[in-house]
This record gives structure tokens, sequence and C-alpha cells, in this order.
């Protein structure tokens, strides 16, 4: 018994050893999404080795029920230390056919529908609509819808990976420029949560 228990302590130490940098951060995984919001550039990285309970963004999640669609979520942190605002950035498409690599799926919001708070958010997720929008970490109750584009160019359900590109512009009327729009471009490369 003595044994199994040295050996289950040795494999976590082993694994946070070599799973965190020299300062004790997770190692970062080749899981990303890149992005630039109106020029400054965020990142969401997924850890190599997770441990329970931590985040597992970015991922393409496939939902089945009476409404089938696939969503991206994200949660945009900033790379440099100065700019201290992060992003949840929620995309869904609806399943009514296969996904298509190179299509270019097309978004734009509801018309006075573009910012959204509380639970007026429900209009864009009752039925099978497609959308984008983005929440501020420090205002999650307030959600901005946009228009844009995104492109599939990796889907692979053997290796649970799907890259692509988006670009999207959404309303965001606390950004800290003279511009009311928030134009995000980004690539990502996430995992797939898929429940088959």
């Amino acid at each position: 018994m003595r044994i199994i228990i040295k050996l289950i302590l040795s494999a976590l130490i082993l694994i946070l050893i070599v799973g965190c940098d020299k300062k004790g951060n997770p190692l970062p995984s080749d899981i990303m999404f890149t992005a630039q919001l109106n020029g400054i550039k965020y990142k969401d990285v997924m850890p190599m080795v997770i441990p329970p309970g931590a985040k597992r963004t970015p991922v393409l999640e496939i939902v089945y029920g009476d409404k089938n669609y696939f969503k991206i979520n994200s949660f945009l942190e900033p790379e440099s230390p100065e700019d201290k605002n992060a992003f949840f950035l929620n995309i869904r498409v609806p399943l009514s056919e296969q996904i298509v690599l190179n299509k270019i799926y097309s978004f734009s919001p509801i018309d006075g529908k573009e910012k959204v708070t509380g639970l007026e958010d429900q209009i864009y997720r009752e039925g099978n609509k497609q959308f984008v929008s983005i929440t501020s970490r420090y205002n999650l109750d307030t959600h901005y819808y946009g228009k844009g584009t995104l492109i599939l160019t990796e889907y692979d359900l053997e290796k649970n990976r799907a890259r692509g590109k988006v670009d999207f512009v959404l309303p965001y009327d606390i950004w800290d420029s003279e511009s009311k729009d928030l134009k995000l471009t980004g690539e990502f490369y996430c995992w797939i949560n898929n429940p088959n």
C-alpha cells in the first residue's frame, strides 16, 4: 500500500514539475486563440497540463438536441500587462448541414439588439440563431453582438482539433479609444469537445 501511495505522489510531483515553468506558471499547449482587438494583442492559451476545474478554452463544442449547433468559446486576455481588460468571446453556428471547411460563415446582429443586458440575450439563444458576442470580464451582464466572418480551415474529429480565422466588428461603448466599434481579427487552433 505504501508503494502505491509513493508512486501516486511521485507521479503528481512529476506532472507538476513537467507542467510548469521556473516561475510555477503552467506550460502552454499548442491550443490557442490569438487576436487583435483594435490593434491590441490578446491571447487565450490552454495549459499543457490541466488540473481538474482549470480553464479549458479555447474550445469548439458540438451541441446536439432540439437545436444542433457548434460554438466556439474563448477567454481573450491582453498580452501586455499594461492592458487590463479581458473578454469572453462566444460564437455560435447552427448545424443544419455538415461543417464545411473554408466556407465563410457570416454573422450579423439583430437590428436594435447589438447591446443587450441581463436576460435580454435570450433573444439570441432561443431558436437556432447564428451569432458572435463579446463580454468584458468587468461587466458580465452586458453582451455585445456584432457582424463579421468565421472560416474553419481544419476540422479533425480523430485528433479533436479545429483551426480557423475570424474577422468581426462589434459595438463596444466602454472601449478606450475614439472608436465605438471593436475590431477583432484572429486565428485559433482549439480542441473539439465532441459528445460522440
